[in-house]
C-alpha cells in the first residue's frame, strides 16, 4: 500500500513538471506582462524614462525602478526569460502548497481528507493560476514571498525573512499590508529590518544610474501609484476589482463599460471617498478580531496563523486600488483554510452547524472556480459580472464566513502542527 501511494506521488509530480514544461513554453510564446517589465529594464539601460511611453502593448509600468535593474542582464533575451520565470511560477506554486500543507494538516490527518483538500484548494485556485501563468504576472511570486518570508522569521531566521519581504513589497507595494501584521504580533526586529533594506533598494539603483535620476525615476513611480490620483479614488470601468472599484458603482452616478445601471444610492463623489476611506479602515479594524488581544504575542496554533493570515492576504486585493483579476490569487490562502475546515468537518460528522456557510460560499466560489471565464460562461456574461464587481462581492463574502470558521472550532479535528 505504501509502495502503490509513493508511485501515485511520483507520476503526480512528473506529471506537474511536464504540465509546467509546456505551459512555460507556450506562454512564453504567446508573451504576457513581463515583456513590459523587460522592456522597463532596456529602457533604463539607454536612459529613458520607464514610467512614460512608449510601452510594449500600451501598458503602463507600475512596478519599481529597482526591479527594472535586476532585469537589465535579461532584457535583450526575451523569450527564455520568460519560460525561466514561468517555470519559476511553477516552483513557487510547489512551494505554497507544501508551506500550507505543514501548517494547516496535521501529520495523523487520513489521506483522503489530505487528497479532497488539495483537489479544492487547487480547483478554486485554478483560475487564477491559469490567469497569472499566461499574463506572465508577478502575483504568484509575490504570494509566495509573503508566506516564505513569514515562514522564515517564525522560524527566527529574521535576515533572510525580511530580505525576501521587502524585495516583494518594492517591486509591487501589495505586500506592504502584511507589515501591520507583524508590528501586532511583535516582529519588531524583523520589521526594523524590512524598513530599512526597503529604503536601501529604493536608493541602491543610484550607484548605476546616478542620484539625479533615480531621484526622478522614484518621484515619477510615486506620481502613478499614488493612491491620492483621482483615477485611483473611482475605478469604473471593467477589468478592475477592490473596494475602490466596488462602493462607487452601486452608491453613485458612474458611467462603466456598459449601459446597466449599477447604483441604488446618489451620493456625492467626496461623500463615497470617506465612505471607501471608513470602508478601509472597518476592515483593518476587523482584522482585531483574528489577531485578539493582547498584541504582540505571537500565535502558538499554526491553523490560528493561517486564519489570520489568510485574512491579510484578502486584504491586499480589497483595500489596495487598480487591483485586476489576477491579484485575486491572494485569495487562495482564504480559500484553502474553508476547503480543508469545512471537508473535516464533513468527514467528521460535525458539518451541520455550518451548512448555512455552503449556502453563501458555493455561489460566491463560483468566481473563483475555473468555470468563471468568458470561454465558459461567454463574453456578455463575463462583461456582465466584471460590470457589477461580482468577483470583488464573492471575496467581501468570504470574510464573514471566515470569521464563523474559526480554528478554535475544530474540536472535530486532531491538534495541528505548530
Amino acid at each position: 500500500m505504501e509502495m502503490v501511494r509513493q508511485n501515485k506521488q511520483i507520476i503526480a509530480r512528473l506529471g506537474f513538471v511536464a504540465w509546467a514544461l509546456v505551459a512555460s513554453y507556450a506562454t512564453a510564446l504567446n508573451g504576457g506582462d513581463f515583456d513590459v517589465f523587460l522592456e522597463a529594464g532596456r529602457k533604463l539601460a539607454a536612459g529613458q524614462n520607464i514610467y512614460e511611453p512608449p510601452f510594449v502593448r500600451d501598458l503602463q509600468y507600475y512596478y519599481s525602478v529597482f526591479f527594472a535593474l535586476l532585469l537589465i542582464p535579461f532584457s535583450n533575451h526575451v523569450f527564455w526569460t520568460e519560460v525561466l520565470w514561468a517555470l519559476l511560477s511553477f516552483g513557487f506554486l510547489y512551494r505554497i502548497y507544501h508551506l500550507f500543507e505543514d501548517l494547516l494538516i496535521s501529520t495523523e490527518c487520513p489521506d483522503n481528507i489530505r487528497r479532497w483538500w488539495f483537489y479544492g484548494s487547487f480547483f478554486f485556485s485554478l483560475q487564477f493560476i491559469l490567469y497569472n501563468i499566461w499574463l506572465l504576472q508577478v502575483t504568484i511570486f509575490l504570494l509566495w514571498a509573503v508566506m516564505e518570508s513569514l515562514h522564515l522569521i517564525r522560524k527566527k531566521k529574521d535576515l533572510l525573512g525580511a530580505g525576501l519581504l521587502a524585495l516583494a513589497i518594492n517591486i509591487k507595494v501589495m505586500p506592504i499590508l502584511i507589515l501591520p501584521y507583524l508590528f501586532y504580533r511583535g516582529h519588531f526586529k524583523a520589521l526594523s529590518m524590512i524598513t530599512g533594506l526597503f529604503v536601501l533598494m529604493l536608493y541602491l539603483p543610484a550607484l548605476f544610474i546616478g542620484q539625479e535620476t533615480n531621484q526622478f525615476l522614484l518621484s515619477e513611480w510615486w506620481r502613478i501609484i499614488n493612491p491620492g490620483n483621482k483615477e485611483h479614488l473611482f475605478e469604473t470601468g471593467i477589468g478592475t476589482h477592490s473596494l475602490v472599484a466596488l462602493l462607487p458603482v452601486y452608491l453613485t452616478d458612474t458611467v462603466g463599460d456598459m449601459d446597466f445601471k449599477r447604483n441604488f444610492l446618489h451620493l456625492e463623489g467626496k461623500t463615497v471617498e470617506v465612505i471607501i476611506l471608513i470602508s478601509r479602515l472597518l476592515l483593518l479594524a476587523l482584522s482585531l478580531v483574528y489577531l485578539k488581544w493582547p498584541p504582540f504575542k505571537k500565535p502558538q496554533d499554526s491553523r490560528h496563523y493561517v486564519w489570520e493570515l489568510s485574512y491579510f492576504c484578502m486584504l491586499i486585493p480589497l483595500l489596495l486600488p487598480h487591483q485586476q483579476k489576477y491579484a485575486f490569487l491572494f485569495a487562495l490562502p482564504a480559500l484553502s483554510y474553508l476547503v480543508y475546515f469545512l471537508i473535516h468537518a464533513k468527514q467528521a460528522g460535525a458539518l451541520r452547524p455550518y451548512r448555512f456557510c455552503l449556502v453563501f460560499l458555493l455561489p460566491a466560489m463560483f468566481f473563483f472556480s475555473p468555470f468563471y471565464g468568458s470561454d465558459v460562461i461567454g463574453q456578455f456574461l463575463f462583461r456582465l459580472t466584471q460590470h457589477y464587481r461580482c468577483l470583488t462581492i464573492a471575496c467581501m463574502l468570504m470574510i464573514p464566513i471566515m470569521m464563523y470558521c474559526r480554528p478554535d472550532k475544530m474540536v472535530f479535528t486532531t491538534q495541528s502542527r505548530h
